[in-house]
């Protein structure tokens, strides 16, 4: 006993002895954060606007406080607009009320917004590219080196690139593929088996942009533009959209891609905000997060049938695989198609 009370008297002691140092917190003001676009393909378009969350260094993620009480109108060259109303069953989105305007490569753009407090924020003209079409869309079965997921199919696409103007290029796709369980039985005293086979969508997560200077004219071929998970033998649906963009809107993915991809180093310069195309109308240097743009689009779907999946080596890994028992749609959403989907 007595060694403890000495020991604990010793703590005490040097405790007492410690300065508490407070250290300063890095706390950054919300910005408005805007992510919206309007494309050539039919209406609604959506804008998405939230105030950036404050930042504080207490290893927590800031949360963005959604806007759901802002005026929002869109407007062309020609004349013509359009109120976005808020959609009250998703915070923060805004959807355009007129079917019949509809974005058109050639015209000029701008997104108005009106917020509670009376700020008012526009953003510059964007005029829509027209968008080269996509002369194809394949796809390779790729062993990889993850333990968790060692095969995968990796999507591409070529394109030809005109050869009388300059293009900027971004790319997104999702995919298809089916997830597997035990199943229920269709019935009362059946002995089939239903709903033992989810088709679950994955979408593309890369910032993949292009600018042709120096490929002009040129073929574009084998541009990775998704990578597909492959958990069970059988086909793979996948769908390419390909988009035009301005020389600003490259600009800004192109810094948002440099964002991502710093590795976090000492010698990395400290992470600042990708400054968009929106400004406070009676404060120029006010600029909001995010960007609006104009493109038009160009899809194509592939069916990869899945021979290669039918091999000895994925089977060997299917089999480690451990599958849900019940209905697919219980892990992996009751909205999931049990069924190949339609049009590819």
């Amino acid at each position: 006993m007595k060694r403890f009370l000495l020991s604990l008297t010793l703590w005490i002691g040097l405790a007492s002895c410690i300065d508490q140092v407070s250290l300063p917190i890095r706390n950054e003001k919300p910005q408005l954060v805007v992510d919206g676009l309007i494309t050539n393909e039919k209406p609604p378009y959506t804008v998405r606007l939230s105030y950036s969350g404050s930042f504080t260094f207490d290893q927590e993620n800031p949360q963005d406080q959604k806007i759901t009480d802002a005026t929002v109108t869109l407007r062309d060259d020609a004349g013509r607009s359009t109120s976005l109303a808020h959609d009250a069953m998703n915070a923060g989105f805004y959807r355009t009320t007129d079917s019949t305007f509809v974005g058109q490569p050639g015209r000029s753009y701008t997104l108005t917004i009106r917020l509670a407090d009376g700020k008012t924020y526009v953003s510059a003209p964007e005029q829509m590219p027209t968008v080269p079409t996509i002369d194809s869309v394949y796809a390779r079965f790729t062993p990889t080196e993850s333990v968790a997921l060692p095969y995968q199919y990796y999507f591409y696409a070529d394109v030809n690139d005109p050869a009388n103007q300059a293009n900027y290029y971004r790319w997104t796709a999702y995919t298809y593929t089916a997830r597997r369980s035990t199943g229920v039985s269709c019935c009362l005293g059946c002995t089939a088996i239903c709903f033992d086979r989810c088709w679950v969508q994955y979408f593309s997560q890369d910032v993949n942009i292009l600018s042709d200077n120096g490929v002009n004219g040129n073929r574009l071929p084998q541009r990775l533009v998704m990578r597909s998970p492959i958990y069970t033998p059988g086909p793979t649906l996948v769908e390419v959209q390909q988009y035009s963009l301005t020389p600003a809107a490259y600009q800004f993915w192109r810094l948002f891609k440099e964002q991502q991809s710093r590795t976090g180093t000492i010698f990395d310069p400290l992470p600042a905000s990708v400054m968009g195309n929106i400004t406070n109308t009676s404060d120029p240097t006010e600029q909001a997060l995010g960007f609006f743009g104009a493109s038009a689009v160009a899809r194509k779907r592939f069916r990869e049938t899945g021979e290669a999946t039918y091999g000895q080596a994925i089977y060997g890994y299917i089999s480690s695989v451990i599958v849900p028992q019940g209905d697919c749609r219980n892990f992996f959403g009751r909205q999931t198609p049990v069924v190949e989907p339609p049009g590819w």
